[in-house]
């Protein structure tokens, strides 16, 4: 999911609003639902765990989840915080409201190191500002997606112009890939043409790097040569690295590999074949309207990158 400035404002205005120590936003977990993440925090705790993933039914937050009521613990004395998952270390919590938000959409979660002090009353009024939490989360959602069709039809308009104008082959994919990369926001984008050529442009350090290398840097045991054995779509939330799991090559430079989309590429007319793989940045989802339309463009650039010298 894309930053969303206001939920981040709000947040903060709940914590002011609550006193809390904390507050923790867990939203629901698209690509498995088995359970809410967090997103977004405020804290004057150092020992947050940014990367925490609740299970469902797992610990106070993901009872709160999976069974869509609320939890009123005013006097928290003899628990370790940790067991509320999102701590690393105990932090000596005392009370706290978690409370499952409209639409299954998560949990929103405040605590404090004084005890009683969240009362009925309190949960009353965190209960509305969860309303509107989710109102901001719906609307900021519609905001990031039509920015992404923006992004789509832009993409699409600068991709016809460089099929237009681009008459060698090289410079063709180097000119789509890196436009890729520029428009959908990736961190890399890879093309391989079976037996001939791999091409790639990822961002490391902020600056864009683009090779064309001969085919025996492609390693058929990566993920890529799993594609193009297969001929089938292969999506990755996250990908860890070892030697069992790349894009291409076990030595390549890409970094922070999430949510990785490689499409198979099959020209029927001379039975050619190729796979192209895109990275996205961390938290940034593809949407479905994304992932047909990538998919449509991507066979369209085999296509005219066969056709060209």
């Amino acid at each position: 999911m894309k930053a969303m400035p206001r939920i981040y404002e709000f947040i903060e205005l709940i914590s002011n609003t609550m006193e809390s120590y904390t507050t923790s936003l867990f939203l629901a977990d698209d690509s498995d639902a088995e359970g809410v993440i967090l997103y977004y925090y405020h804290s004057l705790s150092r020992n947050i765990k940014k990367d925490c993933k609740v299970l469902n039914g797992e610990g106070i937050i993901g009872w709160v989840f999976r069974e869509q009521k609320s939890v009123l613990a005013s006097y928290f004395d003899k628990r370790d915080a940790t067991t509320l998952k999102f701590y690393e270390k105990d932090e000596d919590i005392k009370s706290l409201v978690a409370i499952p938000l409209p639409e299954n959409h998560g949990v929103l979660c405040v605590d404090s190191k004084k005890s009683y002090v969240f009362t009925e009353e309190k949960e009353k009024i965190l209960k509305q500002m969860a309303q509107v939490l989710v109102s901001i989360i719906n609307a900021e959602k519609e905001i990031n997606e039509k920015n992404i069709l923006d992004n789509l039809l832009t993409l699409s308009l600068n991709a016809n112009e460089i099929i237009v104008h681009t008459k060698d082959k090289n410079e063709f994919a180097k000119e789509f890939l890196e436009l890729l990369v520029a428009i959908i926001y990736l961190e890399a984008v890879v093309f391989v043409y079976e037996e001939k050529i791999v091409y790639f442009t990822c961002k490391i350090n902020n600056k864009s790097i683009y090779k064309e290398l001969s085919y025996d840097y492609f390693d058929q045991y990566g993920l890529m040569g799993w594609v193009l054995k297969n001929k089938k779509e292969l999506f990755l939330e996250k990908l860890s690295r070892s030697e069992k799991s790349f894009i291409v090559n076990k030595e390549e430079p890409f970094e922070n590999v999430t949510n990785f989309l490689c499409l198979p590429l099959i020209s029927k007319k001379n039975k050619k074949a190729g796979a192209l793989a895109f990275v996205k940045k961390a938290n940034e989802k593809w949407i479905a309207k994304e992932k047909k339309t990538m998919t449509l463009l991507s066979n369209l650039f085999f296509k005219e990158y066969l056709n060209k010298k």
